[in-house]
């Protein structure tokens, strides 16, 4: 039987789109003369912000724009500046803006209901989780364990080092028990290298990058093939199960426990 679902927060059960880091990253580094685009910033979605910007910055338009600005490339101060520069701006979104998505409240009455533990993992800071955390529980949404690469001597994702935690905390010895849940290629890293069944979320995902008003506005083919994308590319990365919306991982949880029954 499933014993625990871990999910992510950004783009997964709250904040749809994953808006707030995006914003925060193009501030960051705009205060810094470079220009990011929301591919750019996207591609390691997911990761604890330190290791983030590090990956950002190895990119080979931000090495050029950096050098043709600088006439040198960045180094770890210049790393530590946009580091802090970004936490005062997703800090002070974050404050004004993070709402559940559609689907997450019911899916964890669901969870309670039955007895499914539920963790989370993510790549923002415990000083960002704590402002996260207050306006879900507002909401009525409070998880049993929040956990951040602080707790784990920074080993981020894609590090199984979050969910082992968890495991740890939870007395679960079969990863085969728990499913994590996200909106990012690095999330399925994650749950793959801790080897827990993996889901991807569709709609409102950082792979989608849409507004809940952007993607409304969408006509269906539209909508069809935007989720389509993203699913092919939970695919590439064989990702267990692709969802478009949180609540239909009551589906997911409902059929693997059927099998498992089986098993037995």
């Amino acid at each position: 039987m499933i014993e625990a679902v871990i999910f992510d927060w950004a783009g997964t059960t709250v904040d749809y789109g994953s808006l707030a880091p995006v914003i925060a990253f193009k501030k960051a580094f705009k205060d810094a003369g470079i220009e990011l685009s929301d591919d750019d910033i996207r591609q390691d979605m997911g990761m604890a912000k330190w290791d983030h910007i590090g990956k950002i910055l190895e990119l080979d338009d931000v090495k050029q724009q950096w050098e043709q600005k600088y006439s040198t490339k960045p180094n770890d101060d210049d790393r530590k500046k946009i580091y802090a520069d970004f936490q005062e701006a997703l800090l002070r979104y974050l404050k004004e803006s993070t709402e559940l998505k559609s689907g997450v409240l019911k899916t964890f009455n669901y969870l309670k209901e039955y007895g499914i533990k539920v963790a989370t993992t993510t790549g923002y800071t415990a000083e960002m989780m704590e402002i996260v955390e207050d306006k879900a529980a507002e909401a009525g949404y409070t998880p049993d364990m929040v956990v951040t690469s602080e707790d784990v001597n920074g080993l981020g994702r894609p590090s199984p080092a979050m969910i082992q935690f968890i495991m740890k905390k939870f007395n679960i010895d079969d990863p085969k028990k728990i499913i994590k849940v996200g909106d990012t290629l690095v999330d399925v890293d994650e749950g793959q290298n801790a080897g827990v069944k993996t889901v991807g979320i569709v709609e409102g995902s950082s792979l989608m990058g849409l507004s809940q008003i952007e993607f409304d506005e969408l006509s269906i083919e539209e909508q069809i093939s935007k989720r389509n994308d993203v699913k092919r590319k939970f695919e590439s990365v064989n990702t267990d199960f692709v969802i478009d919306n949180i609540f239909d991982l009551v589906q997911i949880i409902e059929y693997l426990n059927e099998s498992m029954d089986k098993k037995w």
